[in-house]
C-alpha cells in the first residue's frame, strides 16, 4: 500500500472513530431533532414498499411528508444506519444511531482532502488538508449532528473532484468517461442531500470556461511544487453532460417523495427555498450592523471564527493560487494547470460570495458557506508546504513539519476548549468567546447548548415539573427522554405561563424569551447554567417550589 493510501484511509478512520467518541457529548440542535424524526419514518418506507408494492406511491406520501421541504438521500442514510445501528443491533440510542450517517460522510470527505492533497502538495500535504479542516471548531462540531450541512459539503467535494479528475490529465485509475459517470451520481446525491447543490455544476462550468483562456496545453513532466504526476489538461468537461443527466435522476430516485406529482413538488420545494425564514440578527453583532459589514458578513465571520494560524494559511492559500494562474499566463510556470487553479480559487469563493449577496437571507451562522472550507483547507495546506520548501529546501519536510505544528496545535487546543460547544467557537481574533460577547455577537447556536444543563435539571427540576425549552424543539426533549439523559417525568412546556423550569439559551433575535421568563417567574436570578470562559450561554430559571 503506497504511503497516500496509508495516510487517506488512517484519515478516514481516525475522523470516523473521533467522531464516534465525541458525539454523545453534542446535543441536539433544532434541525436535527427535526431530521432524526424523518430518517426514521424514511427508513420505514422501504420495508412497507417491498412488502405491499401496489400502495407504494401511497407509502411514500405518508413516510416522506415529514421535512418534505429537504431532499431525501442524506435523510434516508441517517435512517438506514439508526436502522441498522438502534432498531436491530441495539448498541446505540435512536440520535446517536442517527449521527453515524453524518459520522461516515465526515470521513468520506478526510479521505477526500487527503487524496486531494497529495495530488496537489505531495504526501505532506495530503496529511495536512484534512487537518486544516477539521481542527476548525465549528467544522468538527459539524461533524456531529445528523444534519444536511456537512454530508453536502462531503458530496460537492467529491464531485468536484471527480469533475477535476475527468477533465485533468491527473486521472488515476478511472477513465475520463468513468470519472464523468461518477461526478454525474455524486451530484445527484449531493442534490438528494440540500438544495444549494444546485449551484454546483454552473460552477464547475465557469472554472472550466476561465480555464480554458490559456489553459489548453498539457505538460507531462514532473508537477511544480510537490503535485504528483500530471496535473495539466483541460479536455471536455463530459462530467457536466453526466450531471445534467444523471443527477435529477438520483435526486429522484432517493426521494420517493418525488415519484409521482413530481414537477408540482419540485416547484414546491425550491420556492420554499426562495423565500426562507430571515432571522436578521443572527450573527450580527455591533460590527456587522453597519454598512458595508451586513453585505459582507460571512467573510468577517469567517475571519472571527477560523483559528488564526489556520486563517492565515488559507488566506496565504488564496494569494498562492491567483499569483500561481497570473505566472501561468505569463508563461513563468508552465507546469501550473490553470483550470485546476481557477477550479480552488472558485469552489473556495463562490460559497462565501452567494452568502453575502445582499438578498440571501441571512440565517445559520457558517453552516451555509461550509461547502467552501475544504477547497480553502486544500489550499491552506498547499500554501504551507510551498513556505516549508521556500524557507529550507534541503530541510523542506522538517520545516513543514514545525510549521504546521505551530499553526495546527492552537485549534487542536481550541477543538478541545470549546468541545461541545462548537456553535459557540470564536477565534483569538475575536477575542475568543468573551470578546465576541462584548461585540455582540451570537453565544452560540441552534439550541445544543442545552445538553450541558440537563443533569442539574434531572437533579433538581420538581416531579412533573413543566419545563420551557426555548429554543430546544419538543421533539428534542422527547430524544433525550427515550435515549435516557432526560427524565421522563418532565412535561415540555409551550411558554413560560405554563412552565416551572425555563431555561434560556443566548440568541440575539429571541432576547425576548428571557424578559418573558424574569417577568412570569418574578426573578431574573437562575438557579442553574453552563459558561464558556466565564461567558455565559445557557441559564436555568425555576419558580419557587420547582427546584429542589
Amino acid at each position: 500500500m503506497t504511503a497516500r493510501r496509508i495516510i487517506s484511509l488512517s484519515w478516514a478512520a481516525g475522523v470516523l472513530a473521533l467522531a464516534a467518541a465525541t458525539s454523545p457529548a453534542v446535543g441536539i440542535s433544532r434541525d436535527e431533532s427535526v431530521y432524526v424524526e424523518a430518517a426514521a419514518s424514511y427508513a420505514r418506507f422501504w420495508p412497507e414498499a417491498i412488502r405491499d408494492p401496489a400502495r407504494v406511491l401511497a407509502t411514500a406520501d405518508r413516510r416522506y411528508a415529514p421535512n418534505h421541504e429537504h431532499p431525501g438521500f442524506a435523510k434516508g442514510l441517517f435512517g438506514l444506519t439508526r436502522t441498522a445501528l438502534f432498531d436491530i443491533a441495539g448498541v446505540t440510542g435512536e440520535v446517536q444511531g442517527s449521527r453515524a450517517g453524518a459520522w461516515l460522510l465526515a470521513s468520506f470527505l478526510a479521505l477526500l482532502l487527503s487524496l486531494w492533497g497529495c495530488e496537489l502538495a505531495g504526501t505532506l500535504g495530503g496529511a495536512l488538508a484534512p487537518a486544516f479542516f477539521f481542527l476548525v471548531p465549528r467544522n468538527f462540531w459539524h461533524v456531529h449532528p445528523a444534519v444536511l450541512d456537512l454530508p453536502v459539503t462531503a458530496l460537492m467535494l467529491a464531485t468536484t473532484y471527480a469533475f477535476w479528475r475527468s477533465t485533468s490529465a491527473s486521472r488515476g485509475r478511472l477513465s475520463t468517461a468513468g470519472w464523468a459517470f461518477a461526478s454525474g451520481l455524486l451530484l445527484g446525491a449531493a442534490l438528494g442531500t440540500k438544495h444549494n447543490a444546485w449551484f454546483l455544476p454552473p460552477v464547475l462550468a465557469c472554472a472550466w470556461l476561465v480555464g480554458s483562456f490559456r489553459g489548453r496545453q498539457e505538460s507531462h513532466g514532473p508537477a511544480s511544487e510537490g503535485a504528483v504526476g500530471t496535473v495539466r489538461g483541460h479536455r471536455f468537461p463530459w462530467a457536466l453532460v453526466a450531471m445534467a443527466v444523471l443527477g435529477p435522476v438520483v435526486l429522484v430516485a432517493t426521494w420517493p417523495w418525488l415519484w409521482h406529482h413530481t414537477l408540482p413538488r419540485v416547484q414546491a420545494w425550491l420556492g420554499y427555498h426562495l423565500h426562507h425564514e430571515n432571522y436578521p440578527w443572527m450573527y450580527m453583532g455591533t460590527l456587522l450592523r453597519e454598512p458595508p459589514f451586513p453585505v459582507a458578513y460571512p467573510v468577517v465571520v469567517t475571519a472571527l471564527t477560523v483559528p488564526a494560524a489556520i486563517l492565515v494559511a488559507m488566506v496565504g492559500g488564496l494569494l498562492q493560487s491567483a499569483a500561481r494562474i497570473v505566472a501561468a499566463w505569463r508563461g513563468r510556470a508552465p507546469a501550473v494547470s490553470i483550470p485546476t487553479e481557477w477550479l480552488l480559487l472558485l469552489s473556495s469563493l463562490f460559497p462565501i460570495a452567494l452568502i453575502a449577496w445582499p438578498s440571501v437571507p441571512h440565517f445559520g451562522g457558517v453552516k451555509h458557506w461550509l461547502p467552501a472550507m475544504p477547497f480553502l483547507a486544500l489550499l491552506g495546506a498547499r500554501a504551507l508546504v510551498t513556505t516549508g520548501r521556500l524557507l529550507w529546501p534541503a530541510r523542506a519536510g522538517a520545516v513543514t513539519g514545525v510549521l504546521a505544528l505551530l499553526a495546527l496545535a492552537p485549534a487542536a487546543w481550541q477543538v478541545a476548549h470549546v468541545h461541545p460547544f462548537g456553535t459557540a467557537a470564536w477565534n483569538e481574533i475575536a477575542g475568543g468567546a468573551p470578546g465576541a460577547a462584548t461585540m455582540g455577537m451570537q453565544r452560540q447556536f441552534w439550541g445544543d447548548s442545552t445538553v450541558a444543563v440537563l443533569p442539574a435539571v434531572n437533579a433538581h427540576a420538581a416531579p412533573g415539573a413543566r419545563v420551557w425549552f426555548q429554543e430546544t424543539t419538543a421533539l428534542a426533549a422527547r430524544q433525550y427522554q427515550r435515549d435516557g439523559r432526560l427524565r421522563r417525568d418532565l412535561a415540555v412546556a409551550a411558554g413560560p405561563e405554563d412552565a416551572d423550569v425555563s431555561i434560556w439559551q443566548y440568541h440575539q433575535e429571541f432576547r425576548d424569551r428571557e424578559f418573558r421568563t424574569w417577568t412570569e417567574f418574578r426573578t431574573a436570578r437562575p438557579v442553574a447554567g453552563v459558561l464558556l470562559d466565564e461567558v455565559p450561554l445557557v441559564q436555568v430559571y425555576a419558580r419557587p417550589g420547582a427546584w429542589r
